[in-house]
C-alpha cells in the first residue's frame, strides 16, 4: 500500500539537478510507485542526485511551505496586477464587502501608477512607500482627476492615511498567503492625521431643519421620517437605505440594521420616531410599494444612499445650515446622546463599533461645551464682588 506524505499548499520544489517536483493541494506524494505482490512497500534505489534535505522535510510533513528557502519555491503570483487578482478572489471568498475590496484595489492601483511599472511584489521595499507618501504630500487635490478640476490645496492627511492603510492591508494579505516572504510595510510609520473637532449641530439647528419639511405631502412625510430616524438612531445612511419592512419592529421599538462587515444589530427608537414610522407606513408607503425596502421613491422603488444624502443637503440648506449630510447627523446624534445623559457603552452598541476608540472621541466632543457651561455656572462670576 502506498503511503502518502503530508503536503500543504502548492509548490514547485527545485531539485539539485535543476528539475522540479510539483506538489498540488490534495495530491499525496508517494515514496514509491510500485508495491510488492504482497502489498508491502518496496524501497526504491536512492537517486544519483538526491533531493535537498529541507525539501525532503517538507514532503514528509516536517516543515511548512513558508519555511522553505526561496530557491525551493516558485510562486505563480509575481506582479502587482497578478497579486491584485489573487486578492480580489480571496477577499470575495472570505465575504469582504465590495467597498473594502474597491478601497484596497484602488489604493494599490494608485501606488502602482506612482511606481511607473507593474512591479514584482517581492521587489517593493519600504522606501517605495515612503517616496509615495512624500509624493502625495506635495500633490494638489484632484490632479489628473477625470471629473473634478485641480484645486490649489493639497491632498488632505486623511486621504494620505487612507491610501497608506490600503497598501499596508494589501501587503499584509500577501504575507499571510505566503506570496511574499517579508512584509516591507511593517516598518513604515503612517503619517499622523491632525485631530480636528468634527462640527455638529445643536438642538435648535435640528429643530429648524425639521420644521422646514412639509409633512402634509407624502414625499415630505417620508423625508421627515428619514431625517428623524437619522437624528434619533445615529445609524449609517447605508443602514437606513437597506432597511426592510420586517426590520422595523414598532411593537417593541427597535430597528434591525445590517452594519459593516455583515454585522446585524438592533437599534432602539423613541416614541416620536415609532409614531412617525407608523404614520409613514400606513399613509404613504402602502400606496406606492413595489419593493420590500421600507423607504421608497414616489415610483415605489428602493431609496438610494445618494438620494438620502441629497435630502439631507436640501433641508439643511433651507434651514441655513452648512454642510448637512447623513454622517454629520450621526456625529450630532452621538454627541447629543452623551450630553443628554447617555453612557458610552450603550452608545457603542447603538453605533455598532467593535471598540470604544471612536466612542471616546464622541465623549471628547460632548465635553467641548465645558466653556459654555462655565460661563453660565462659573464660581467667580457668581460672587458679588
Amino acid at each position: 500500500m502506498k503511503r502518502p506524505c503530508s503536503s500543504v499548499g502548492q509548490s514547485n520544489c527545485l531539485l539539485s539537478s535543476g528539475s522540479r517536483v510539483r506538489v498540488s493541494p490534495g495530491t499525496p506524494f508517494y515514496s514509491c510507485d510500485k508495491a510488492d505482490s504482497d502489498g508491502q512497500e518496496t524501497t526504491p534505489e536512492p537517486p544519483e542526485d538526491p533531493l535537498p534535505e529541507e525539501i525532503l522535510d517538507f514532503l514528509r510533513g516536517r516543515k511548512p511551505l513558508h519555511e522553505l528557502s526561496c530557491q525551493c519555491r516558485d510562486f505563480e503570483v509575481t506582479t502587482i496586477s497578478e497579486a491584485l487578482t489573487a486578492y480580489k478572489i480571496c477577499a470575495q471568498a472570505e465575504g469582504r464587502s465590495p467597498r473594502t475590496i474597491e478601497w484596497i484595489t484602488s489604493g494599490m492601483r494608485y501606488f502602482s501608477d506612482f511606481l511607473g511599472t507593474d512591479r514584482n511584489v517581492s521587489s517593493i521595499n519600504a522606501n517605495d512607500l515612503r517616496s509615495f507618501i512624500i509624493y502625495l504630500q506635495e500633490r494638489k487635490k484632484y490632479k489628473k482627476h477625470p471629473y473634478n478640476h485641480v484645486q490649489d490645496n493639497l491632498i488632505s492627511p486623511q486621504s494620505i492615511e487612507t491610501y497608506c492603510r490600503a497598501i499596508r492591508a494589501f501587503f499584509g494579505f500577501l504575507k499571510r498567503e505566503e506570496l511574499i516572504t517579508r512584509n516591507p510595510m511593517e516598518k513604515v510609520k503612517i503619517p499622523k492625521v491632525p485631530k480636528k473637532v468634527v462640527p455638529t449641530f445643536s438642538d435648535k439647528n435640528l429643530e429648524a431643519m425639521l420644521s422646514k419639511i412639509n409633512t402634509k405631502s407624502g414625499l415630505g412625510l417620508r423625508d421627515y421620517v428619514i431625517m428623524l430616524v437619522l437624528v434619533d438612531t445615529a445609524a449609517r445612511v447605508s443602514e437606513i437605505a437597506t432597511l426592510k419592512m420586517e426590520d422595523v419592529n414598532l411593537e417593541n421599538g427597535y430597528l434591525r440594521v445590517m452594519g459593516k462587515g455583515g454585522k446585524e444589530r438592533d437599534i432602539p427608537i423613541g416614541r416620536k420616531v415609532s409614531k412617525s414610522l407608523m404614520k409613514y407606513k400606513l399613509k404613504y408607503r402602502a400606496e406606492l410599494a413595489t419593493t420590500n425596502n421600507f423607504f421608497i421613491t414616489r415610483e415605489g422603488r428602493p431609496l438610494s444612499i445618494g438620494r438620502i444624502e441629497r435630502i439631507c443637503k436640501h433641508y439643511g440648506q433651507k434651514a441655513g445650515l452648512s454642510r448637512c449630510y447623513p454622517h454629520k447627523l450621526r456625529h450630532t446624534s452621538s454627541v447629543l446622546y452623551l450630553r443628554n445623559g447617555g453612557d458610552p457603552f450603550s452608545l457603542q452598541k447603538k453605533l455598532g463599533h467593535t471598540s470604544l476608540q471612536m466612542t471616546r472621541y464622541y465623549c471628547d466632543l460632548a465635553d467641548s461645551d465645558v466653556r459654555a457651561q462655565h460661563l453660565r455656572f462659573g464660581v467667580a462670576d457668581k460672587l458679588k464682588i
